[in-house]
C-alpha cells in the first residue's frame, strides 16, 4: 500500500509578503519539517529560498500576466504552454505511487493549461482554492465598478453581458474565454482533483455559485498569534485596518467611517488608494507596508480590527491573526467569516453599503469599554474555531493526499 513520500507544490509565484504565496511557501516548509520530500514548481523566478530547508525549486522565470505585454498576456494567459510543459515533465520523469501533488494559484502565471498537465496524476492531486477564480471569471465574485457582491451565475448570459471588470470591458471578455478555457481543461463536473476551499463560509459561497465538483471540502486556514499575551484592548482607543489600499477591501469605507466618527485610525498597507486617502485624511496614520513585528506593535495599541471590504473575502487571514492575539474584529457583511465572527462573539458586524453605518458603530464602540473587554477576552480562546496551527493545517492536507493515494491505488481504473 503506497504511503505519502514526495509532495510537489505548484504554485504562480515564490517571493511572498503574505497571502495565497505565502500558504503556498507554508505548505511546502511544513511538508518538509514532516519528513516528506518536497519540489515546489512556479511559473516566477526560483529565488532559492527555499532551499535552506531541504526543497528543491524550480521556476520558470516568468511575470505576471498583467506585468506582461498585451500580446503575451493574451497568448500565455489563455494557456501558458511552457508551465504545462514543466509540470507534464516533472511528472513524466519522477512520479511514482507515493507523490501527490498541491496545486495553489494558477491565475496569474500558470493559466488554465496547468490542470491538463496535472491530469495523469488528478486523483491524487489536491488544489487550494485561495480565491474564485475556479468559479468566478474575475475571481472576486464582485461587480467592481460599483463595489457589491455579484448574485450572477457566473459564465451565464447575465455572466456575459454584465461589465464587472475592475479594468474594461474587453479584460472582462477576455477572463470570460480564459474561464471558457478552464471549464474545458479541468473539466471540474468529473475532475478526480480534490478542491480545497479555506473554510466552511467559503465552500458555501462557492456552491452557491454553481462550483460542485466531486470532491470539495474545506480546511480553515493556519494563522497565528501577532502577540504573545492578547492585548486588552478596552484600554485602547485606535483602531486599526490592515490590508490593500483598494476599494474592495473597503480602505476608503473604514477612512472615511473614521474621519465622521471623530475615532483615531491606523492604517497599514499599500495600494492604488493609498495617495488619495493620504492626501485627504491627513489625521489618520498611515504606515504603509509593515514587517509582521511592526504589525504586532500596532496591535498591541489597538482596540479592535476594521475589515471593510465590500467583498466576499474567501478568509482574512487578519481577522484569525487579530483574534488570536485578543482584538475583537468589526467585519463587513460580506466577508465569509462574517457570520462566525458574530456566533463567536468576537466581533460584530456591519453592512459597507449603509453609509454611515461603520461611522456609527465606531462611535459605539469608542466609548462602550465593557462591550470591547467582554470580546477581548472571547477572542483569543474562541479564535482557533476560524483557523488552524501551522502543523495542524498541514497534517490536514497530508491526511487528505493520503486518502487520495490509497483511493488512487485501489481505485480499478
Amino acid at each position: 500500500m503506497a504511503r505519502l513520500e514526495h509532495v510537489v507544490v505548484i504554485h504562480d509565484s515564490i517571493e511572498a509578503r503574505g497571502g495565497a504565496t505565502g500558504l503556498a511557501r507554508l505548505s511546502a516548509i511544513q511538508y518538509r519539517k514532516l519528513g516528506l520530500d518536497v519540489t515546489y514548481l512556479t511559473g516566477a523566478e526560483d529565488d532559492s529560498s527555499l532551499s535552506q530547508f531541504g526543497i528543491e525549486t524550480i521556476g520558470l522565470g516568468q511575470s505576471r500576466v498583467l506585468e506582461q505585454s498585451r500580446l503575451s498576456a493574451l497568448r500565455s494567459g489563455l494557456h501558458n504552454s511552457e508551465a504545462a510543459k514543466l509540470v507534464s515533465d516533472w511528472v513524466s520523469r519522477n512520479d511514482t505511487p507515493s507523490t501527490a501533488y498541491h496545486l495553489h494559484n494558477w491565475a496569474h502565471i500558470l493559466s488554465p493549461s496547468i490542470f491538463g498537465a496535472l491530469r495523469p496524476v488528478a486523483a491524487r492531486t489536491v488544489v487550494s482554492c485561495h480565491d474564485f477564480f475556479n468559479a468566478c471569471p474575475n475571481g472576486g465574485l464582485l461587480h467592481y465598478p460599483s463595489g457589491t457582491p455579484c448574485e450572477l451565475k457566473p459564465m451565464s448570459g447575465a455572466c456575459w453581458i454584465s461589465q464587472c471588470d475592475r479594468r474594461s470591458s474587453l479584460h472582462k471578455y477576455w477572463r470570460m474565454a480564459r474561464h471558457l478555457n478552464l471549464n474545458r481543461v479541468a473539466d471540474f463536473r468529473t475532475s478526480d482533483m480534490t478542491f480545497v476551499c479555506l473554510h466552511d463560509g467559503m465552500k458555501s459561497v462557492m456552491q452557491d455559485a454553481g462550483f460542485n465538483p466531486p470532491h470539495l471540502t474545506s480546511i480553515a486556514n493556519p494563522a497565528t498569534a501577532y502577540l504573545d499575551i492578547p492585548v486588552e484592548a478596552a484600554e485602547n482607543r485606535t483602531f486599526l485596518f490592515i490590508g490593500r489600499l483598494s476599494r474592495e477591501k473597503g480602505a476608503d469605507i473604514v477612512a472615511e467611517a473614521a474621519m465622521e466618527a471623530g475615532v483615531p485610525l491606523t492604517m497599514i498597507g499599500e495600494g492604488p488608494l493609498g495617495s488619495e486617502l493620504a492626501e485627504r485624511f491627513p489625521a489618520i496614520t498611515f504606515a504603509g507596508f509593515c514587517s509582521r513585528e511592526q504589525i504586532g506593535e500596532h496591535v498591541r495599541t489597538a482596540r479592535a480590527l476594521v475589515v471593510p471590504g465590500r467583498w466576499r473575502e474567501p478568509y482574512g487571514l487578519v481577522v484569525a491573526e487579530a483574534a488570536l492575539s485578543g482584538l475583537p474584529v468589526l467585519i463587513s457583511r460580506p466577508s465569509t467569516l462574517a457570520a462566525k465572527v458574530e456566533e463567536l462573539q468576537i466581533g460584530a458586524v456591519f453592512d459597507p453599503h449603509l453609509k454611515s453605518g461603520l461611522a456609527q458603530r465606531l462611535q459605539v464602540w469608542a466609548g462602550d469599554d465593557e462591550t470591547v473587554r467582554r470580546m477581548s477576552r472571547n477572542a483569543a480562546p474562541r479564535a482557533n474555531q476560524i483557523c488552524t496551527s501551522p502543523e495542524g493545517w498541514a497534517e490536514q492536507f497530508i491526511e487528505l493526499m493520503e486518502a487520495k493515494l490509497q483511493t488512487s491505488v485501489t481505485d480499478p481504473e
